[in-house]
């Protein structure tokens, strides 16, 4: 299972992002709802540091992901945060009991 955590901000908008876990639909290299969630995360982080110029604090392993704006959100970052969690939250759709999406509200 893959968990999906978001934290926001008293403004609605995404301070922050933890996705962990494995989706075990096949073995490591084929399975497309991990390459999918993988492929989404360095999207959102090389959007935010290299196209933004934003910092953050980030780390990621094999299974482990995790982004935190280090300034305040911005509409860029927003767009971004936006884009990525759509995305997941139509994958959590297609595949119910493999991706779970949870909203923390009230910052990171």
């Amino acid at each position: 299972m893959i968990e999906v955590q978001f934290w926001t901000e008293d403004s609605q908008k995404v301070r922050a992002i933890h996705i962990t876990g494995h989706a075990g639909l096949g073995s490591k290299g084929s399975d497309v709802l991990c390459a999918a969630v993988s492929a989404l995360t360095f999207t959102l982080r090389d959007g935010i540091q290299e196209i933004l110029n934003q910092e953050t604090r980030s780390s990621q392993e094999e299974g482990d992901f995790f982004l935190e704006l280090k300034s305040e959100a911005n509409a860029g970052t927003e767009l971004l945060f936006a884009t990525v969690l759509h995305t997941l939250n139509k994958l959590s759709k297609q595949y119910t009991d493999r991706l779970r999406i949870r909203r923390i509200e009230d910052g990171a």
